[in-house]
């Protein structure tokens, strides 16, 4: 029987033990406040309404240039920058000559055309020899002194010799087209008695591909560079992009074309006209938020970077709106809380866009509840601490 009992006892304590250890208790859904804690606190309630309001949706941007408007230069081929003539913040007009370099490019070509002309040389003489022997074959055969095939040889002779004078004249072509199109060196003949060998002629141009301002540079002389490599950045520096990250929720209002304004750090108060340009193509699953681009057209004294806020205005409309400071961030949800019974207030989430020190509700509210106004930051504060936390 002693041995039944403290069998018992062992088992009951070790059920005790492994039970589960209560969980943190649940947060109190209800404020209770007392008249006095209500006038202390300062809390005013006030009831959500519905007013006709200007809708404006705004979103954190940065200005750009301009991507349409502005070109990037490379180099043409591998070598090294001698002269450098161009630097940022330089006004330069199409085709300006910005630097020149070396490159052995030059010579190599050089010496392809060299070799190109001389095959074509050749093949100008085996042409002309082919055709003077198809002729001699053709007087032989009227009279018959050799046969039709011997002619035909002469004739195929001729046909070779022509397709080689072209394929000369193709290579000539081509190498001339490098020289002079894509490095810019004049191709004139070396072996002429004429021709004066320049150094400097056979450094290679890097040219601007529009006018503009430069705005970066890449290179200064020594710079070793390589086939492709950007040198310089040029745009048109009256137009500029504004980048800005419009939320999920408002995208069914934006389209493009739309008039905007553009707020800058920089001149605070001061409006700048804006178009949209341009909506991306994908939601960024992070912050669920889309790209909008706006072009801001001419606006000389707006700089690249700056940060901006678009500003969309839309026609205005009915809405459920309460003040502003009825909103507290709690768990990271907006929330207002919402009186129940005098003195009782319920906390609850609801989806708003601020504009103008009010709060339009768009989910949670119902036009005539009664939510608190000031002091709703008292009543977030005695809920986290009947919470425990």
């Amino acid at each position: 029987m002693k041995y039944l009992i403290l069998a018992c006892v062992i088992a009951f304590c070790s059920c005790q033990s492994q039970a589960p250890i209560a969980a943190n208790p649940p947060k109190p859904e209800n404020l209770d406040l007392s008249a006095a804690a209500l006038k202390n606190a300062n809390i005013e309630v006030v009831a959500a309404r519905i007013e006709t309001i200007d809708q404006t949706i705004e979103a954190p941007g940065k200005l750009t240039w301009n991507e349409d408007k502005t070109v990037s230069i490379g180099v043409v081929a591998t070598g090294k920058v001698i002269h450098v003539y161009s630097k940022v913040g330089d006004i330069v007009k199409d085709n300006q000559m910005l630097a020149r370099m070396h490159t052995h490019d030059v010579h190599d070509t050089k010496a392809l055309l060299r070799s190109a002309r001389a095959e074509r040389d050749r093949s100008t003489s085996a042409l002309e020899q082919a055709r003077r022997n198809e002729a001699r074959m053709r007087r032989l055969l009227e009279l018959k002194a050799i046969s039709e095939s011997q002619l035909e040889q002469a004739v195929m002779d001729r046909k070779t010799a022509e397709s080689s004078l072209r394929k000369a004249n193709a290579d000539v072509d081509k190498e001339v087209q490098h020289l002079t199109e894509t490095l810019e060196i004049t191709a004139d003949d070396e072996e002429s008695p004429t021709h004066k060998h320049n150094e400097e002629e056979e450094l290679v141009p890097i040219k601007s591909t529009a006018a503009g301002v430069v705005v970066d540079r890449k290179i200064t002389p020594g710079t070793v560079v390589t086939l492709g490599q950007e040198a310089y950045i040029v745009t048109d520096a009256s137009s500029l992009w504004c980048i800005a990250s419009f939320p999920e929720s408002s995208l069914s209002r934006i389209r493009v074309g739309t008039s905007v304004e553009i707020d800058v750090r920089a001149f605070p108060g001061r409006a700048f006209a804006g178009r949209i340009t341009r909506l991306g193509e994908t939601i960024d699953p992070a912050t669920r938020t889309l790209k909008v681009r706006a072009d801001l057209g001419s606006q000389g004294v707006l700089k690249p970077e700056m940060l901006a806020t678009i500003k969309l205005k839309l026609p205005a409309e009915s809405s459920l709106v309460v003040p502003e400071s009825a909103l507290q961030n709690i768990d990271g949800k907006t929330t207002v809380f919402v009186e129940s019974a005098p003195g009782k207030f319920l906390p609850r989430t609801v989806e708003a866009q601020v504009q103008n020190g009010q709060a339009v509700i768009l989910s949670g509210l119902k036009e005539g509840e009664r939510v608190a106004a000031s002091g709703s930051y008292f009543l977030k504060g005695q809920l986290l601490r009947e919470a425990g936390i």
